[in-house]
């Protein structure tokens, strides 16, 4: 065998034809073409695994900030009876969600006494460009009292507006009527940061900023009649 592929070997010096089998190059074709093919599983399993990753992160981004617009319709989907104390907030919530007002949008936890309202500067005031948050809760003898409101943190820097939160308005306190809305309330703050004409703190801020915000205006003094 040895002999013959010497002579093999000779003809195909001479005559520049191969007559021997590729042996070698075979094994190293083969060994290319088997390390193609597992380079080509490893960049499938680890697209695999980036997209599994991918769609559990998704998942949890979506679940996290799950709007709370469903919350809201799931409110409105029950049919209340006049007589219980949450129909007179549940037909306020539906007009509101069904025409809001310019500026203000509403969202609305697994409880419907407890809102918060967006506010949005209006254009040209000193506030544009500028977003806040108003929380808003009814309590028990709502529409009789006047329902809670103060801003979340950060609050807008504004002569009636406090820096815990609470607002000087009497709306909130003694002028306020059953057959006003929590509606109506925001947008009458939403007016008087529009109106503002500089930004300020209340002149007694000092002595209200570590109050608890959002407890009854009953003894309240108001600033001025557009308070």
């Amino acid at each position: 065998a040895k002999l013959l592929k010497g002579v093999l070997g000779c003809v195909e010096s001479i005559s520049g034809i191969r007559l021997l089998p590729q042996e070698k190059e075979s094994k190293k074709k083969r060994s290319r073409t088997s390390k193609t093919e597992s380079k080509k599983r490893d960049s499938k399993s680890n697209a695999s695994t980036r997209s599994s990753g991918s769609s559990k992160n998704k998942a949890k981004y979506i679940k996290k900030n799950k709007p709370q617009v469903g919350q809201a319709q799931s409110h409105l989907a029950k049919d209340l009876k006049m007589s219980n104390p949450n129909y007179r907030i549940q037909r306020e919530l539906k007009e509101f969600l069904k025409s809001p007002p310019p500026n203000l949008s509403v969202k609305v936890g697994k409880n419907i006494r407890v809102w918060i309202i967006t506010m949005a500067g209006t254009k040209g005031s000193l506030y544009e460009g500028e977003k806040y948050r108003l929380r808003v809760q009814f309590p028990a003898n709502y529409p009789t009292e006047p329902p809670s409101a103060y801003f979340l943190q950060p609050t807008p820097r504004h002569e009636h507006v406090y820096t815990n939160g609470d607002i000087c308005l009497s709306l909130l306190g003694k002028d306020w009527r059953p057959n006003m809305t929590a509606q109506s309330i925001a947008m009458s703050i939403l007016s008087i940061l529009s109106g503002a004409g500089r930004k300020s703190l209340p002149m007694d801020n000092a002595a209200h900023a570590q109050n608890k915000p959002g407890e009854a205006q009953d003894d309240w003094v108001y600033h001025d009649d557009n308070c």
